[in-house]
């Protein structure tokens, strides 16, 4: 016959095996916290540059240089009417201008260094 009073306190009392129990588990999540904090960091790294890029290019005149061209080709037609109408002994000049646009392109090429001396 095994004596449970002395099969508790073989390991201890509970409370200290409570007690060793949640510091342990404590150890295991700021173990696995550590473990994954270069993806945590990455990860909101890219959401910061991802909203960045959102906002827009980012310009500070006195520490970017940048050459840039902008080609923009464009096929327009416009067409106007011009019609007098006399109407109550007045003459009214009534005007009509129709657009359309065909094609239209912009192109950009360059280089931008920000940060630059």
């Amino acid at each position: 016959m095994i004596n449970t009073r002395h099969h508790i306190y073989f390991f201890g009392s509970r409370r200290g095996q409570s007690v060793f129990e949640m510091s342990l588990l404590l150890v295991l999540v700021v173990a696995a916290l550590i473990a994954v904090q270069v993806y945590l960091k990455r990860s909101i790294q890219g959401r910061l540059r991802n909203s960045a890029d959102a906002i827009g290019e980012q310009y500070d005149p006195a520490r970017t240089a940048s050459d840039f061209v902008m080609n923009h080709v464009s096929n327009v037609t416009t067409t106007s009417t011009s019609n007098v109408e006399f109407s109550a002994g007045f003459n009214r000049l009534v005007t009509q201008v129709n657009s359309q646009t065909h094609y239209d392109n912009s192109i950009r090429n360059g280089y931008e260094i920000v940060g630059a001396p």
